[in-house]
């Protein structure tokens, strides 16, 4: 979505996450890396996720894709220079069983949807096309790498442009060693996202579930 958020807002955004980086956690080996889950959890940074929630025009093309009555379901992410390699945003690995139907792209893909914003131009994003049809082990993350004969698509973006990705995409963000050479000071690729799905919807509901527990186990890993 082009120019879905003003500069003004972004403007903002990156104030107010750059102001509470001291609630992130260090995840990666890059000295400059943070990242937060679930970070509309905290009063500093909700007017951030309120921003997410509260566009019109991102909420326009959520109710074309997943009818009138939409909701959040607590998979709210804030990353600074952070790498990510090959994934689906499905639950995975130990939590993969909060997920009850064993082929969740085929039969869930459409259902939830992430809604990223990049507070700075970015060519990081990597999807392959197609794949929220297609389902593969949850088990590690190594299923999701595409074959050398997988098209690969780059998603450019502009500073206020919006990304809305169906969780089940096969996808990928920068390399580790694009942030390798950073000091904690350099924090200037910022992502903040959150997952919206429907109101009366039982895949949502497993999701949410699944993303609570997560979260806990998260808590306890990172602090």
């Amino acid at each position: 979505m082009k120019q879905a958020f003003t500069a003004e807002e972004v403007a903002m955004a990156r104030s107010i996450v750059l102001a509470h980086d001291h609630l992130m956690k260090n995840t990666r080996p890059s000295p400059s890396s943070r990242h937060i889950a679930g970070f509309h959890r905290f009063p500093g940074l909700e007017p951030v996720h309120t921003l997410l929630t509260g566009n019109a025009k991102v909420a326009a093309v959520l109710t074309e894709l997943l009818g009138p009555y939409l909701r959040t379901i607590g998979m709210a992410d804030i990353t600074i220079n952070r790498s990510q390699q090959w994934h689906k945003d499905l639950l995975r690995g130990k939590f993969s069983h909060y997920i009850e139907d064993p082929s969740p792209c085929m039969n869930h893909h459409g259902k939830l949807f992430k809604v990223i914003l990049y507070l700075q131009d970015s060519a990081s994003l990597l999807v392959v096309p197609g794949s929220h049809r297609r389902d593969i082990p949850l088990s590690s993350d190594d299923f999701a790498i595409p074959s050398a004969d997988e098209p690969v698509a780059r998603v450019e973006t502009q500073v206020g442009d919006a990304v809305i990705l169906d969780i089940c995409t096969t996808h990928r963000g920068s390399e580790e060693e694009v942030y390798a050479s950073l000091e904690p000071g350099d924090r200037g690729r910022i992502l903040v996202s959150t997952v919206f799905g429907a109101v009366d919807c039982r895949f949502a509901d497993q999701m949410e579930l699944g993303v609570v527990v997560r979260l806990c186990d998260w808590q306890q890993v990172n602090r």
